[in-house]
């Protein structure tokens, strides 16, 4: 894994109007940085939801020799997140998703293009494999669809996407990285929400379990 680290400063789009200097003085979540990895099939779009989200442009064709880690904060319901965001590389049919990927991450965005069938079937092994790495019952992940301009050429309907989805116990987008920069971005939110919510209920259990005090 690149443990190298690219900073990208918020360009401050989430809140029409307003300016970075509002953003500075936002109370930071109490639950740390979130870790974030993008992972599923190669060629299905992670780099290209990566960097749409981080810098809200778009590319098109992205030469990725290794997996990229960038840090981030977004504006989310109001309160300021840090992110570590993982891009990760398919190495040998692997997916991304490789042992020390998930037990670095927080939260997985599982994404597999419309245009191909055997990238949403991929997700199924990608699931079973987060779950066996974790050990735990539930981990926080989204099934995001990408490519959905290219529906002249679709394989996998919303409803599949959907019902996935529900069997995962997770939330469902359809997105296009190329066009629609809004449902990229609320993507990682919708995730990121998961991740804190986990968060939260994790330390709430352990607090009365070991009757820790809250911060």
């Amino acid at each position: 894994m690149n443990n190298s680290a690219t900073t990208i400063q918020d360009p401050g789009v989430a809140v029409p109007g307003a300016t970075l200097r509002p953003y500075l003085k936002r109370k930071k979540s109490s639950l740390g940085e979130t870790k974030v990895a993008v992972v599923g099939a190669g060629g299905v779009g992670k780099s290209a939801l990566s960097v749409r989200f981080l810098t809200r442009r778009f590319i098109g064709e992205y030469d990725q020799s290794s997996d990229t880690k960038y840090k981030h904060t977004a504006i989310v319901d109001g309160e300021s997140v840090g992110f570590e965001l993982l891009d990760t590389r398919s190495v040998n049919e692997d997916n991304g998703a490789r042992d020390e990927v998930i037990r670095w991450g927080d939260g997985f965005m599982l994404v597999y293009s419309v245009t191909s069938r055997t990238s949403f079937d991929t997700l199924l092994d990608i699931r079973r494999k987060i779950e066996d790495v974790k050990k735990v019952g539930h981990v926080p992940v989204i099934v995001v669809g990408n490519k959905a301009d290219m529906a002249h050429v679709r394989q996998v309907t919303q409803d599949q996407g959907r019902l996935l989805a529900i069997d995962f116990g997770c939330p469902f987008m359809e997105v296009s990285a190329s066009e629609d920069v809004n449902k990229v971005l609320e993507s990682f939110h919708v995730l990121c929400r998961e991740i804190l919510d986990y968060k939260r209920r994790s330390r709430t259990f352990l607090d009365r379990v070991f009757g820790l005090k809250k911060s």
